[in-house]
C-alpha cells in the first residue's frame, strides 16, 4: 500500500457509519410474501421460507428455483426537503432441493439478495448530523442464508439455518525516522494487515398443522453485529536536523490508536403466526413479531489513543502534547417493538392454471426515542400496505411437467409525521419535522420441477 493511502484508510476507519442490517427486514423477501405483508410465518412454503421461517421449506416435495428483482423509491424529508436517501434495488432468489433421509422428508434451501450496484456500503456521518437511521446505507447489504428443514410427521415441520455476513479487522504499522526540518529525507517503513472475518447468525422455526385447516408457526432470528476494527501503531524517532546527522536532536516516540465502529446491527426477533384456510381458495393469515431494538448501540467510532514521546533533558519549551479526549457517545435508548402483520390470499382457478390476488398490511412502530439531545437519528412509525398478483401455470408440456409461477407486488410505506424538538434552544441543528413515503415494487419468477 502506498503511504499516501494510509491517511485515507485511517479516516475511513475512524468515521462513524450508519448502522445497517439487510433490506429484507425493511422491504420483504420475494413477491408473494411481501404482498401478504410478511404475515407468512405459518404459511410460507417457497424459497422465501429461507428468510421468514426455515420450517416451511419442508412443505415442498419437488425442486424449485426462484429469481426476482426488488426496487424501492424512498421519498424521505425533513421540513419538506428531500433528504435523498438512496434507493434499494437488487436481485433476490434462491432454490429449494427436497429429498429423504432414512425415509424422513427434508429440504435444503438457499436464499440470497444481491444488490445490483454494490455489495456493501459505508457512509461516514457524525452522530450530530440528521440521518434516517433505519433506511439509508443499512439496506445496502449482501444477504446469504442456507437452511435445512425436516418433517418428522405430516403435521409438523422443523427448520433452521445460518445467515452469513462478514466483518473487517485490520491494522497498520509505521516505523522509522521522521525529519522535522527535511520531510523529504524521512526514512519510513510500513506494513498493512487486514482480514475479512465471517460472521454467522442463527434462524430457526416450526410449523404445526391443526384441525380445522389451521396452521400455527413460530420463527426465531438471532441478533448479529458487524463491526470494523483498526489498530494503528506508529513508532520511531523525530529528528530535528539532518536525518543522518549524529548531532541532530532526536526524540523517540510511540503513537498507538485503536478504533472500533459498529457498521451493522440486526435485532433479535421472535415471530408467532397463524393461517386459516377458510376454503380451498381463500386463506387469512396473521403474525406478531417482537423485535429487540433495546440492544442497539451508538454506531459512532470508539477510539483509544496513546502518545508517548521521550523528550531529552535540557531542551527548554519542548513538552509532550496532550492527547485530545474523544467525543462522548450518546446512549441510544432504543426500545423493543411489536409488529403486527395480516394478509389475505384469494386463488381463482383458470382452467388447470390459477390466479391469486393478495393483500397485506403491517404496522411497524419506531424504536427510536425522541431526539431532544445531541443525536439526530431520524425515524417514524410506518404503515405498510401491500398488493400482489400470482399466476401459476401447470403442465406446460414434456419439457416442463412442473409449474411456472409469476408473482408481482407493490407496497407503500407511509411514515407518520414526527416533530423533533431539541431541549437546547441553541442546538446547532434545531427543531425539524420528519415524514416520508417509500414505494416498493418487485417481481419473482419461480420454476418447479416434478
Amino acid at each position: 500500500m502506498r503511504a499516501t493511502a494510509l491517511p485515507a484508510a485511517l479516516a475511513l476507519a475512524l468515521a462513524p457509519a450508519a448502522a445497517r442490517a439487510n433490506p429484507l427486514d425493511m422491504y420483504g423477501f420475494l413477491s408473494r410474501s411481501t404482498a401478504l405483508g410478511g404475515a407468512v410465518t405459518a404459511d410460507v412454503g417457497d424459497v422465501s421460507a429461507g428468510y421468514y421461517n426455515p420450517a416451511g421449506l419442508a412443505r415442498l416435495r419437488s425442486f424449485r428455483a426462484e429469481l426476482g428483482y426488488l426496487y424501492t423509491s424512498p421519498s424521505l424529508n425533513t421540513d419538506g426537503r428531500d433528504n435523498h436517501v438512496d434507493s434499494t434495488r437488487g436481485f433476490v432468489g434462491g432454490l429449494v432441493a427436497p429429498g429423504r433421509i432414512f425415509r424422513l422428508p427434508f429440504a435444503f434451501g438457499l436464499a440470497v439478495h444481491v444488490p445490483d450496484d454494490r455489495l456493501s456500503q459505508v457512509r461516514a456521518l457524525p452522530q450530530t448530523q440528521p440521518r434516517w437511521e433505519l433506511y439509508s446505507v443499512r439496506l445496502q447489504r449482501l444477504y446469504i442464508a442456507a437452511s435445512l428443514a425436516i418433517s418428522p410427521w405430516r403435521w409438523l415441520r422443523l427448520g433452521g439455518g445460518l445467515v452469513f455476513m462478514a466483518s473487517t479487522r485490520g491494522g497498520f504499522d509505521i516505523s522509522g525516522r521522521i525529519s522535522a526540518t527535511q520531510p523529504a529525507n524521512s526514512a519510513l517503513t510500513h506494513g498493512v494487515d487486514a482480514d475479512l472475518t465471517a460472521v454467522r447468525y442463527l434462524q430457526a422455526g416450526a410449523q404445526v398443522d391443526l384441525p380445522g385447516n389451521v396452521t400455527l408457526g413460530a420463527a426465531y432470528r438471532d441478533e448479529f453485529k458487524l463491526d470494523t476494527a483498526l489498530d494503528a501503531d506508529l513508532q520511531g524517532q523525530i529528528v530535528v536536523g539532518g536525518i543522518n546527522d549524529p548531532r541532530a536532536l532526536t526524540i523517540p516516540g510511540h503513537y498507538g490508536l485503536r478504533s472500533h465502529v459498529m457498521t451493522a446491527f440486526q435485532p433479535r426477533q421472535v415471530t408467532l403466526g397463524a393461517v386459516w384456510r377458510m376454503t380451498p381458495e381463500l386463506r387469512v393469515m396473521a403474525d406478531l413479531m417482537w423485535v429487540q431494538w433495546s440492544r442497539y448501540e451508538n454506531p459512532t467510532a470508539s477510539l483509544d489513543v496513546a502518545l508517548d514521546l521521550t523528550i531529552p533533558a535540557g531542551v527548554p519549551g519542548l513538552r509532550q502534547p496532550s492527547v485530545p479526549r474523544p467525543a462522548a457517545r450518546e446512549a441510544m435508548r432504543f426500545h423493543d417493538t411489536f409488529v403486527p402483520r395480516v394478509g389475505l390470499e384469494l386463488t381463482t382457478p383458470v382452467g388447470r392454471h390459477s390466479l391469486a390476488f393478495r393483500l397485506g398490511y403491517h404496522f411497524d412502530p419506531t424504536p427510536v426515542p425522541a431526539q431532544a439531545g445531541l443525536t439526530n437519528f431520524i425515524d417514524s412509525s410506518r404503515h405498510v400496505a401491500a398488493f400482489g398478483l400470482g399466476l401459476t401455470l401447470r403442465r406446460l408440456g414434456a419439457l416442463l411437467p412442473g409449474t411456472i409461477v409469476l408473482d408481482v407486488h407493490a407496497s407503500m410505506q407511509l411514515l407518520n409525521s414526527r416533530s423533533i424538538v431539541k431541549a437546547d434552544p441553541n442546538d446547532p441543528v434545531g427543531d425539524y419535522l420528519a415524514s416520508g413515503t417509500v414505494l416498493n415494487l418487485g417481481t419473482t419468477l419461480a420454476v418447479g420441477f416434478e
